[in-house]
């Protein structure tokens, strides 16, 4: 097991996610190890579609945030790296099932899951990651633990189901949209929070407040999530961008963007996606621009990211904390 690194250090901002997780550096490979573990069958197409996302990298922020939560107040437990694992993996056959009802070509850089083994392969491979995590969270032995992951993965698939009901562009609304990012996104961090919480033994009320602080990143992390997805290009992201309107996900900057332009934008923003003609996207960008759907969505986030930030101030310092800090930073400024 790593050594503990609850030592007081300075906050510092503007950091990148690698040099934020520097001090994970030795968890992390423990987790990247339990994966692999986990997920190897003997059985060439499962090991590798199961794991061909992992190669990728990823930021790792799910398993990041059990292992930094677990020891904001005490050395990190025994038995940590399996569940932050399991959050990654589950984490990653979301992803896998995502680009299946997306189409998508690339992720992380790399060609999907159903674009190289095709789609039946991918919705079993999603599938036995998905029950690789659940059998981890049994084999913990914690009663709290198992409930956690199940309504965690539980959540993600609600939000894609409430994705394509609400897809729709003419009914689409911000309640709706909300709805979506809490249940595909911030429900799943905010599990991760509580796992952590739960695992080292803090007071219920400190699980419930660790809770509230994942599900404030996981909203910023989406808006600015689906905001880098109109702004950036392909290699930047690492996937095909302007994708989530493209395939008619209608996220808050173009709602915002509605609700400026009224009827004369919906019909515009409806001509597109009958006819995506792609030399009529950087004038949507634009317009999205302009209007301050941008710089809207961003102050949204920030919100998140202060409230989430205020719920730190009753711990003690310790790198742990300053990470979470940082992290909180990275998620509201990133570029990628």
């Amino acid at each position: 097991m790593p050594i503990d690194l609850r030592l007081t250090a300075a906050h510092d901002m503007g950091k990148d996610i690698k040099t934020i997780f520097a001090p994970l550096s030795d968890y992390l490979k423990h987790v990247e190890k339990e994966i692999e573990n986990r997920l190897k069958t003997g059985v060439p197409i499962i090991d590798a579609s199961s794991f061909h996302l992992f190669l990728g990298g990823g930021k790792r922020i799910r398993a990041s945030l059990v292992i930094l939560t677990s020891g904001l107040r005490g050395p990190v437990p025994d038995g940590i790296i399996p569940l932050a694992a399991a959050t990654e993996i589950v984490h990653a056959a979301s992803l896998i099932h995502d680009d299946i009802i997306d189409q998508s070509m690339f992720r992380r850089g790399n060609i999907t899951v159903p674009q190289k083994w095709g789609s039946k392969v991918a919705v079993l491979a999603g599938d036995f990651m998905y029950s690789v995590a659940l059998n981890t969270a049994i084999q913990d032995g914690n009663p709290a633990i198992f409930p956690l992951m199940v309504n965690g993965t539980k959540d993600m698939v609600m939000g894609e189901l409430c994705q394509i009901e609400y897809s729709n562009i003419d009914t689409a609304k911000r309640e709706h949209y909300m709805k979506i990012i809490e249940l595909k996104t911030a429900q799943f961090m905010a599990s991760c929070c509580r796992l952590g919480a739960v695992k080292s033994g803090l007071p219920s009320a400190e699980c419930d407040q660790l809770y509230r602080f994942g599900l404030n990143l996981g909203f910023a992390f989406q808006i600015i999530d689906d905001t880098l997805d109109i702004m950036q290009n392909s290699k930047q992201v690492g996937k095909d961008v302007g994708s989530d309107f493209k395939d008619g996900k209608i996220t808050l900057p173009f709602l915002y963007l509605i609700e400026k332009g009224g009827p004369a934008e919906l019909t515009n923003l409806k001509q597109y996606i009958a006819d995506p003609d792609p030399g009529a996207w950087d004038g949507i960008k634009k317009r999205l621009a302009d209007s301050g759907a941008i710089d809207y969505s961003v102050r949204l986030a920030g919100d998140y990211i202060d409230q989430a930030r205020a719920i730190l101030g009753g711990y003690p310092g310790s790198v742990f904390k300053n990470i979470l800090l940082d992290l909180s930073e990275f998620l509201l400024n990133r570029t990628y």
